[in-house]
């Protein structure tokens, strides 16, 4: 029981720091209290020892403003219901049909006559979707997500209007969250590893071009190199220095002082092979590298499955 007590803690604080984060982040804050906050953040993760349990309590975690963003609900008479189900299953049709801004009219006419559905909001944003208006659709999910916080297709679709906007760490947690309350669905399982590799690369493509990992494929498959390789293989001066690498000393250590030379040689014959061998190495590695200007994957948008 009070391990259960401790977990929820630990939710409910994890819940704080992302909130305290994004306001470090999309406030504004002057830089005195983007410090203390900063100093919040340390001090709350330590002293409910988060560092362990992030990751397994991730999808546990709430959004503290739709907790405290509560819309009062709108009286619907039975009537209401009723046109506005009508309105809903036309725009259904026209979403089969493909007939997306017919589509939104209908959803609107439906939100309109009952803003008390979930289904009207997310039925919507996928026809904002369809239609490249990702704003729009993020702002219907996450208003069925505030009517339905269990509603699983709607945090799928938010993640989808995300990806759109190359904001793929919120499209993660959007799907994520998604198959927590849909698991299995194989559209959310594929369109999440879509947005972790475009993530990953986007962090890769980030870093520095020293610091990008390079290419052994692209290294070894040099001519250049492979030519100068063969040339220093046939040389028998190059052959009595890899014997001496070979070779043990009395200390069981092998011959550093040959290695040491192996790697001078090898430095040299490069240079004189092609002196702008490694300015060129770099720069094709630079130019394969992943860019943010990269098209961003396909995300699997084939669910116009409505309800």
């Amino acid at each position: 029981m009070e391990d259960s007590l401790n977990t929820k803690k630990q939710c409910l604080v994890l819940s704080v720091i992302d909130f305290l984060q994004d306001e470090l982040v999309k406030g504004s804050l002057n830089d005195e209290h983007k410090e203390s906050i900063e100093v919040a953040i340390q001090c709350l993760e330590s002293a409910f020892e988060l560092d362990n349990v992030r990751e397994k309590l991730e999808n546990d975690k709430v959004d503290l403003l739709s907790l405290v963003n509560v819309k009062p609900k709108v009286e619907v008479s039975e009537e209401q219901r009723a046109i506005a189900e009508e309105s809903k299953n036309l725009g259904n049709t026209h979403m089969k049909n493909a007939s997306y801004v017919e589509a939104v009219e209908e959803y609107t006419k439906a939100i309109e006559l009952n803003p008390n559905n979930a289904v009207y909001f997310c039925n919507r944003a996928a026809a904002y979707s369809r239609l490249e208006k990702h704003l729009e659709a993020i702002i219907d999910s996450q208003e069925a997500i505030r009517l339905d916080p269990t509603y699983g297709k709607a945090y799928g679709r938010l993640g989808i209007a995300y990806s759109n906007l190359n904001k793929y760490e919120d499209a993660r947690k959007a799907y994520l969250t998604a198959l927590k309350y849909d698991p299995g669905n194989s559209m959310y399982e594929t369109n999440l590893k879509l947005a972790e590799e475009r993530l990953y690369a986007n962090m890769e493509s980030a870093a520095p071009p020293e610091h990008r990992p390079l290419d052994i494929g692209q290294f070894i498959n040099n001519p250049n190199l492979l030519n100068m390789a063969t040339q220093m293989l046939s040389d028998p001066n190059f052959r009595d220095i890899m014997s001496g690498i070979m070779n043990m000393g009395n200390s069981g250590e092998p011959g550093f002082d040959a290695l040491m030379q192996v790697g001078q040689t090898l430095a040299t014959r490069m240079q004189e092979e092609d002196p702008s061998f490694v300015d060129n190495f770099r720069r094709q590695v630079n130019q394969n590298a992943p860019t943010s200007d990269t098209k961003p994957p396909e995300n699997n948008q084939n669910d116009k499955k409505t309800e």
